[in-house]
């Protein structure tokens, strides 16, 4: 056999094409049951829409073909042939990466939510893999359109601005260009005042204004008071809201203003005037949780029992970093409040030179009666705010178990155990809560309960039970994404502690879900899809075998380093799921002549292979 040249051409996406037919039939689907489910049609319009408000509809996605059909994403596009999500829709509720039998349906809801007047054309997508014949869990997966959507915006019944100097400038929803606060010094804060106007000639119900991050468990550098807006603003009638910026950790930090369904993205960067604001402030839990407090989120100390003589006890850190031009000296650490004390403090005044070693020092709480309690830290002219809660509880002390062991890309179960029988009948709920180990990486979408799609369900204790249920199942399932980090449930029951329990998802080698290799004379095609949940990838290598499974030459190595970091950190909403595809054009021999490949795919934590045959 001659010996065969191989060259690399490599491509890297994130859903592969496919022209198939569609193993799904779907329906309009009626949530309260009052209406039988309609066949969603090839063009379907949605009920026109104020730019800012929302129209939605439930989908019914029944597989109809004879075959498990492994269903990866729902998606609504740009074209008919896009992975590219049109920012006038989302789809919410849904079940994603999971297989569904023959006969089996899923549920989501398609939203409409416009950000400009006029009329809008969207294309519903499905991304699947059709589990058929040998090919197993390596079926190639096809992304196909399903319907078009149509909708119209019409005139926002509220619009938004904020007041300058000059005079108000009226912002737009979903902006791709953040509202700036100004450059603000990590000792100050800046503050904006903005103004929300019924344009309707009737009045309406004020819509909800809250400030939302990717990574809910992050303080954010920014406060909203909304304490001045009515529950109706009258026709033509204005209300007005302040946002204000209190960084206290340097460098740029981003937000985003929802206002009802519409989103603003604000931003603002701390800076460096005093001496004192180059100092790095953290601080850990009991859990090791290391996290770097913002002036205009309190520092919470959860829920104790009291007079137990329970303590919650935060360890603080303060270092003055090498880069830093100054020392700086911090004159005193006080803190004040009911129930909340200092340990472990240096002497004090202290100076702090550049690179030194940080100061550390602890504060507790620790309530003797029933309550919420608020205090304030001051670490020289630096000023935090504390918070904490104290509630009774009849129930017994609770504890939470899971099935399997904790990784990447599992459906796990969990469930609330109490270490008695319950006296009480009580309602509650749990909570999830997902911290990446992933440097830059802020989220992971795709940790949720599947149950809803979310991170929070309500659950129930009867009384004599020892175990929490949801919808009458004490094992609760939820997901774990493709990133590694930290899991973290939080159980509450009114006038009770709320009890929390953190798992880890280790680092671990790109995990390969898929391999396909076909051979189109003169090209040998080569598809691999996985998820890496260290979004390290980057050293590929490819092991050719001929029919009698003799190598031909040596294995070829490929660096997609750029390429992977340009999918895992641009734009990214799929975690650390990858799919991607190496043409190799054949220059000297015999494509049918090649039998098998085998793919290596390498991150910081090793390197993983898969093989396929070539068709």
């Amino acid at each position: 056999m001659k010996r065969l040249w191989l060259a690399v051409l490599f491509v890297l996406s994130a859903v592969a094409n496919g022209q198939v037919t569609s193993p799904f039939t779907l329906y309009v689907y009626d949530p309260a049951g009052a209406l039988p489910d309609t066949p969603l049609p090839a063009v379907y319009s949605l009920a026109s829409t104020p730019v800012g408000g929302n129209s939605a509809i439930t989908i019914k996605m029944v597989n109809t073909s004879s075959d498990d059909v492994y269903f990866g994403a729902v998606l609504v596009s740009t074209s008919a042939t896009s992975s590219a999500a049109n920012p006038n829709f989302s789809v919410t509720g849904v079940f994603q990466d999971e297989v569904l039998a023959p006969g089996a349906f899923a549920l989501y809801t398609l939203n409409f939510t416009p950000t400009s007047l006029g009329a809008v054309v969207a294309y519903l997508n499905l991304s699947f893999q059709i589990q058929q014949g040998a090919c197993g869990t390596s079926c190639p997966f096809s992304l196909l359109n399903v319907s078009t959507l149509n909708g119209t915006a019409t005139a926002p019944q509220f619009t938004l601005s904020y007041q300058t100097a000059s005079g108000p400038v009226t912002l737009t929803p979903s902006s791709s260009s953040p509202l700036n606060f100004p450059n603000t010094s990590m000792s100050a804060t800046s503050t904006m005042t903005f103004t929300l106007k019924n344009g309707s000639t009737s009045d309406v119900t004020a819509p909800a204004i809250s400030l939302q991050t990717l990574n809910t468990n992050e303080p954010i550098a920014f406060e909203l008071d909304a304490s001045s807006v009515p529950a109706t603003i009258a026709a033509g009638q204005s209300a007005n809201f302040n946002v204000t910026f209190a960084p206290s950790q340097s460098g740029l930090a981003r937000v985003e203003l929802q206002v009802g369904s519409n989103t603003y993205p604000i931003q603002g960067e701390g800076i460096i005037v005093a001496p004192i604001d180059a100092l790095q402030i953290s601080y850990t839990n009991s859990t090791g949780i290391r996290t770097l407090p913002q002036a205009a989120t309190p520092i919470s100390f959860g829920q104790v029992l009291p007079g137990s003589g329970a303590s919650v006890v935060l360890t603080f850190s303060v270092l003055n970093p090498a880069t830093s031009a100054n020392s700086v000296t911090i004159p005193a650490i006080t803190v004040s409040g009911t129930g909340f004390s200092l340990g472990g403090l240096p002497t004090l005044p202290v100076v702090i030179a550049p690179g030194d070693p940080p100061i550390t020092f602890t504060v507790a709480f620790t309530p003797v009666s029933a309550g919420t309690f608020t205090g304030s830290l001051a670490i020289g002219s630096l000023n935090f705010s504390l918070t904490g809660m104290s509630l009774t509880s009849a129930l017994p002390s609770l504890s939470i178990m899971t099935t399997g062991t904790m990784g990447s890309q599992q459906q796990l179960n969990l469930t609330v155990q109490l270490s008695a029988p319950s006296p009480v009948s009580a309602l509650g709920t749990i909570t999830l809560e997902f911290a990446p180990s992933v440097a830059n990486v802020t989220d992971d979408a795709a940790v949720v309960f599947p149950a809803t799609g979310g991170r929070e369900l309500n659950i129930s204790l009867a009384s004599g039970a020892q175990t929490a249920t949801y919808n009458g199942l004490s094992s609760i399932a939820f997901q774990t994404g493709t990133t590694a980090g930290i899991i973290t449930f939080s159980v509450a029951f009114p006038d009770a502690t709320t009890y929390t329990q953190s798992f880890t998802i280790p680092s671990a080698t790109p995990r390969l879900t898929s391999a396909q290799a076909v051979a189109e004379n003169p090209n040998l095609l080569v598809t691999v899809s996985g998820y890496d949940n260290t979004y390290s990838a980057g050293e590929l290598s490819f092991t050719f075998y001929d029919t009698s499974g003799k190598m031909i030459g040596s294995p070829i190595s490929y660096n997609a380093s750029s390429s992977f970091q340009q999918l895992f950190f641009t734009g990214n909403t799929d975690g650390g799921l990858f799919s991607l595809q190496a043409s190799f054009p054949v220059t000297n021999g015999n494509p049918a002549l090649v039998g098998s490949v085998t793919v290596g795919v390498a991150n910081s934590a090793g390197q993983s292979t898969s093989s396929a045959s070539f068709q």
